[in-house]
């Protein structure tokens, strides 16, 4: 029996004809449904440690959202030339028979199209915040489960700076206490499970903002309240990037969409994977075909746990 072929067992991405977007081959999705299984299990493995009363919810989440949610959850505010929006065309057929000869000749046959009440999910945290509206989390510290297909207009396209990439989130909500204690566990797990897959993260504190405000003060406050932890590895020659992230973003999703804790807005923790550039960082330490991997890297990938 011959080998299987170097085409069908190489996870590498393949180019498309835009940057930032790429096709992905089976070897490349097998990964990243191990590292699904992972991040199912360190999750398991928080829960455990805690004695969590509060079942894990796994949330589907889409691929767009409310622009309204976005802007009231501060996204818009921030990073604006991330956004991504989406666009449509309002007017009558007729007016479309018009415009139609255009799309052959190059013209600009969507310069009528019209902001509509979307946008592009650019993280996929966001559809949940809307889910505690009205309730008190104090007991109940909510713990949600989500992954998305994100997008972000993205001004480079080095290796894992894509446009469209896939997010996995663990999620929070409770008292200061109870959020500071989730995402320190977690920043923990997430390092000794990278460490595991030879990834060697270094964790930085991040100064870029959450939301809203101006962007100096909320770099500087944000580093000094140690509010965003990341996770940085090598993903090409020469190039790291952040793989994951541990967050607190203290009261501000409670205060814009009112729930509370202790008699207060309630404050909201996150734990963030990069699926595709951690799978990249996986290629570039190991090599692009999985089948050649260490034999105990797999389990290292699906335990969840050093």
């Amino acid at each position: 029996m011959t080998d299987p072929s170097p085409a069908t067992t190489d996870a590498t991405p393949l180019p498309t004809g835009v940057p930032g977007v790429e096709l992905h081959p089976g070897p490349y999705q097998d990964v990243i449904a191990a590292l699904r299984t992972g991040i199912a299990a360190l999750a398991a493995n928080a829960a455990a440690d805690t004695a969590a009363a509060e079942p894990l919810r796994r949330v589907a989440v889409p691929p767009v959202i409310s622009r309204r949610t976005i802007e009231r959850a501060g996204y818009a505010a921030s990073f604006p030339h991330l956004l991504g929006t989406v666009h449509g065309f309002t007017g009558t057929s007729r007016e479309w028979r018009e415009l139609a000869p255009l799309v052959a000749t190059g013209g600009e046959w969507h310069a009528q199209q019209e902001i509509t009440d979307l946008v592009l999910l650019p993280a996929a945290c966001y559809p949940l915040y809307e889910l505690l509206a009205g309730l008190d989390v104090t007991e109940a510290a909510p713990r949600f489960s989500v992954e998305a297909q994100c997008f972000r207009q993205e001004a480079t396209s080095e290796p894992g700076r894509l446009r469209s990439f896939r997010m996995a989130e663990l999620v929070t909500a409770g008292t200061p206490a109870h959020c500071t204690a989730w995402r320190d566990q977690h920043l923990d797990l997430m390092e000794a499970w990278l460490t595991a897959l030879g990834l060697k993260p270094t964790v930085e504190v991040a100064d870029d903002p959450f939301f809203g405000g101006g962007r100096k003060v909320f770099q500087a406050a944000q580093r000094a309240q140690q509010l965003k932890f990341e996770l940085r590895v090598p993903l090409a020659d020469g190039v790291v990037q952040a793989v994951a992230s541990a967050n607190l973003h203290k009261d501000h999703f409670g205060e814009v969409f009112g729930f509370t804790a202790a008699g207060a807005p309630g404050h909201t923790s996150c734990a963030a994977f990069g699926l595709d550039r951690i799978a990249r960082a996986l290629l570039h330490t190991h090599g692009p075909r999985p089948s050649d991997w260490p034999a105990d890297l797999a389990q290292a990938l699906e335990g969840g746990r050093a």
